[in-house]
């Protein structure tokens, strides 16, 4: 399960350091979807992308190991969603507003870590039970739906689709309670229905074709992962060279972003 979830954790890296500046930028900010795509370029995104990366490494195994131990639990379906939506939500929250606070360029201190928590763990209960019975319904009526490629990306779309329309009104009050509170709009005008629903559609609609892109991917990825895994697990070797070189880029990345830290320094001081 936790092989799973890192090969997910993978494909979902890359399309998160896209989509979660965009889509967080219209939820809180209020923006419009133009006004955030033209805040986000390449170097928000790349910068992102390391977050996304160490912080689904931990997330997408957590929720595989936490999902497999709660299948063995004798509990109805919507009871046992609303179990792992809490227990999920309540442990990796930290890890979720760390990302938020990287995705819009907010410092991140402690108070920040756990705000906004009973609207998210409130929404992600209901995203996760509609998830399941949205789901159920759509294999019931078409069972053939999860047989092809095609058939997976259009019911992830629709299931996530529904999921994040429904536990919309969650959502919203969760981007209310993440402004920073120097900088917080009045209610009457976070919660303007125009700006609801403008947040509720962009958000969906990119979360629903994020995920549905994932489903064609991850199984290749999985495989890949697998397939690799073992290949190091035969040659010792291999796998030795592969983590020298990965700690050489690393140090190489830190160099670099230091060389970059001085440049800024000598230029800001130079004005």
């Amino acid at each position: 399960a936790a092989s799973q979830g890192a090969a997910g954790a993978l494909v979902a890296a890359m399309l998160s350091s896209v989509t979660e500046p965009v889509v967080n930028r219209v939820l809180v900010n209020r923006m419009s979807l133009q006004e955030a795509i033209a805040e986000v370029d390449a170097e928000t995104i790349s910068k992102f992308f390391n977050t996304t990366i160490t912080t689904n490494f931990i997330k997408f195994p957590f929720f595989e190991v936490v999902n497999m131990l709660l299948g063995d639990i004798d509990l109805p379906g919507t009871q046992k969603g609303a179990l792992l939506g809490a227990v999920f939500t309540t442990a990796t929250l930290p890890i979720t507003n760390y990302r938020y606070c990287k995705s819009v360029g907010l410092p991140v201190d402690m108070g920040s870590l756990y705000k906004a928590y009973l609207p998210t763990v409130l929404r992600d209960i209901v995203y996760g039970i509609c998830r399941n019975s949205v789901q159920s319904a759509l294999l019931a009526s078409y069972p053939n739906l999860g047989k092809s490629a095609s058939g997976r990306f259009t019911l992830m779309f629709l299931t996530v689709l529904a999921s994040c329309v429904i536990s919309a009104p969650g959502n919203e009050v969760r981007g209310y309670y993440l402004q920073p509170a120097n900088r917080r709009l009045p209610v009457k005008e976070f919660f303007k229905p125009e700006r609801f629903v403008r947040s509720t559609a962009i958000g969906a609609i990119i979360m629903s074709t994020a995920l549905g892109v994932g489903t064609l991917v991850t199984g290749p990825a999985t495989e890949y992962v697998t397939e690799f895994r073992a290949y190091l697990d035969r040659n010792p070797l291999a796998k030795v060279l592969l983590g020298i070189f990965a700690a050489q880029q690393y140090l190489e990345s830190k160099r670099h972003q230091e060389r970059l830290d001085k440049l800024s320094a000598a230029k800001n001081k130079a004005d």
